[in-house]
């Protein structure tokens, strides 16, 4: 049963991981793309990915949660540093990038409408951001050290 979960877990990973990547190819490309158009249907990929990350997140957790139990690694601390750093990565994760793309989907929606209310150099402040680079490096160190946990079990 062990490896089923495991099985489980990572599928979760890869199913997560996908979609992270579809999201930081979005947020790395925005950064350059200044037509509207091509700016709406980025966004539009990137969430419509959502029903997937929701379906991995559930794998990933499930998964390894039941997989701890399954394989006795809870009286282990690797597996509580590994678990509080996804849970922190997680809050981080919607606390700081959310809000920006919320702030740019609210200007997209105002500019297809011609209205006034967004000028042009709001739109290029937000895509100038250099926000998607923090939260691409800060997801990228939280996964690899996580893997590392895992992997390595140090403790």
């Amino acid at each position: 049963m062990y490896e089923w979960l495991v099985l489980a877990h990572i599928i979760g990973v890869l199913g997560f991981m996908f979609t992270h990547g579809v999201a930081a190819a979005m947020a790395l490309r925005l950064r350059h793309e200044r037509n509207p158009d091509r700016i709406r249907v980025m966004l539009q990929v990137s969430s419509s990915s959502l029903s997937v990350f929701y379906v991995s997140m559930v794998l990933l957790l499930g998964g390894g949660i039941w997989a701890g139990f399954n394989g006795h690694w809870w009286g282990e601390g690797w597996i509580w540093v590994a678990l509080g750093v996804f849970v922190v990565n997680l809050i981080f994760m919607y606390a700081v990038p959310a809000p920006y793309y919320k702030k740019l989907r609210e200007i997209m929606t105002i500019e297809e409408s011609s209205s006034s209310a967004v000028g042009p150099e709001q739109l290029e402040a937000i895509l100038r951001s250099n926000l998607p680079i923090v939260v691409g490096a800060v997801g990228l160190v939280s996964v690899a050290f996580i893997a590392y946990l895992m992997v390595i079990k140090p403790f």
